[in-house]
């Protein structure tokens, strides 16, 4: 039964290792799966990107594709990006003082990119792939680039995890811990920070699909740090747990 917890305590703590590993590569926006929110700073703080095919005679593509960016201290709506008529489906670079403000973000480890699916019929999922599927860019105000963050890359199918229309989310995505702390040099660095995105997504039937700035909290991107002191500490009881086992081995048997 020991043999097998330490083995046990020896593979948790070797998985952590590759775990941490593979968080070195660049991957600055993950895939942090389905959640149901409905953030307090929605309606507050506009959705930042609507995606919509603006020609209904290529709804039929099955893709959406858009950006809100900043130029020469204005917004400005590239591709599918919908302009929209109310807080919840305008395209708008968004002031992270007002995020900080009004949806709860106390920083870049704590954003979350959130996706609202709103598609009409049956369609239920989207899909989504590629670096620059995603890309969340940092601006002044005047529409200086500070800086850009790219999707991971990998293929993920997103499916509709909540009530179309809702105003709530399906799925969300967040920096990795290397990124956020970029992004927050940034932050800290211009107090007129501006976050706009651009986004391409698959499988659509004719949107909008929605995207918006929230909390990750109570579940924010794990720290590496924290992951090796965990991996560390597990090593640790594994090594005391072998040193015991050798220690008993050497006792004669009628030792108290």
């Amino acid at each position: 039964m020991r043999n097998l917890f330490k083995g046990l305590l020896l593979g948790i703590a070797a998985m952590l290792v590759v775990g941490l590993a593979c968080t070195s590569a660049r991957a600055d926006i993950i895939y942090l799966g389905q959640r149901v929110v409905q953030p307090s700073g929605q309606g507050v703080v506009p959705t930042v990107l609507t995606l919509q095919e603006n020609d209904p005679a290529h709804q039929r593509d099955s893709i959406e594709s858009g950006a809100v960016i900043r130029k020469n201290g204005h917004d400005e709506l590239i591709g599918d990006a919908k302009p929209g008529t109310n807080s919840k489906t305008i395209s708008t670079t968004v002031l992270f003082s007002d995020l900080k403000n009004n949806a709860g973000i106390s920083g870049a480890s704590n954003l979350g990119i959130f996706l609202d699916i709103v598609e009409p019929g049956n369609d239920n999922f989207l899909t989504i792939e590629g670096r620059t599927s995603l890309v969340l860019t940092a601006y002044d105000n005047q529409g200086t680039v500070l800086g850009q963050f790219f999707y991971s890359g990998e293929f993920h199918q997103l499916n509709v995890a909540s009530t179309p229309g809702g105003g709530k989310s399906d799925q969300v995505f967040g920096l990795d811990s290397v990124q956020a702390a970029q992004l927050q040099a940034l932050i800290n660095a211009h107090p007129d920070l501006r976050l706009g995105l651009s986004a391409t997504l698959g499988s659509t039937a004719g949107g909008p699909d929605q995207f918006f700035f929230g909390s990750l909290n109570p579940n924010p991107v794990p720290e590496p740090a924290t992951l090796l002191l965990f991996g560390t500490g597990l090593t640790g009881i594994a090594a005391g747990l072998r040193k015991r086992r050798r220690g008993s081995a050497g006792k004669p048997k009628d030792a108290p």
